[in-house]
C-alpha cells in the first residue's frame, strides 16, 4: 500500500524537525567552541553541520515535489493550501508539524546569527592584532579630506623594530 501525500509530507516533515533540532544542538556547541577558542570541537561542529544542511535541503526539495505532485505550489502558500485541504486529524497533525518546525528553524537561524557575530568579532580583533604587527593603525581605512578612499600610512612592521 503506497502512502498518501498527506502521509509523505508528514513523513518529510518529520524528517526535517529531527535534523533541525540536531542542527541547532550542533550551533549551540558551536558557540561554545567559538567563545572557548577550542579549534577541534569547532572543526567537529563544522564537520557535523554539513552533512545536515545537505540532508535538510533534499528533503525541502522532496516536501517542494510532493506538494507539485498534488497540485499545490511549492513553498509557504503551498504548504497551507496543502493543508487546508485535508482531514481535520491530518491537518492538525501537519499544523502542529510545520508550527515545531518553525520553532526550530528560527532557534537554528538565531543560532546561526550569533555565532556568525562571534566570529566577526574575533576576525576583527585578528585584523587589528596583524595591522599592529605590520606597523599600521588599527583603522587601516578611512576617507582622506577630499573624500578618496584611502588606507593608513604603513610604518616599518612592529616586527621588524624588535
Amino acid at each position: 500500500m503506497s502512502m498518501t501525500a498527506a502521509q509523505q509530507l508528514h513523513s518529510t516533515l518529520q524528517a526535517e524537525l529531527q535534523l533541525a533540532q540536531q542542527l541547532a544542538v550542533i550551533l549551540e556547541t558551536e558557540r561554545n567552541a567559538l567563545t572557548q577558542s577550542d579549534s577541534a570541537a569547532l572543526d567537529q561542529c563544522v564537520r557535523a553541520k554539513q552533512p545536515l544542511i545537505k540532508q535538510l535541503e533534499q528533503l525541502g526539495r522532496q516536501r517542494d515535489l510532493i506538494l507539485k505532485t498534488a497540485g499545490f505550489p511549492a513553498g509557504k502558500q503551498g504548504i497551507e493550501a496543502f493543508v487546508a485541504n485535508q482531514s481535520d486529524n491530518q491537518a492538525r497533525a501537519l499544523t502542529s508539524l510545520l508550527d515545531q518546525l518553525k520553532v526550530q528553524a528560527k532557534r537554528c537561524r538565531d543560532h546561526n546569527q550569533i555565532n556568525g557575530g562571534i566570529v566577526n568579532v574575533n576576525r576583527q580583533y585578528l585584523q587589528r592584532a596583524v595591522s599592529i604587527l605590520r606597523g599600521r593603525e588599527p583603522e587601516s581605512s578611512a576617507y582622506g579630506p577630499g573624500g578618496e578612499y584611502t588606507s593608513a600610512v604603513v610604518r616599518q612592521p612592529l616586527i621588524g623594530r624588535v
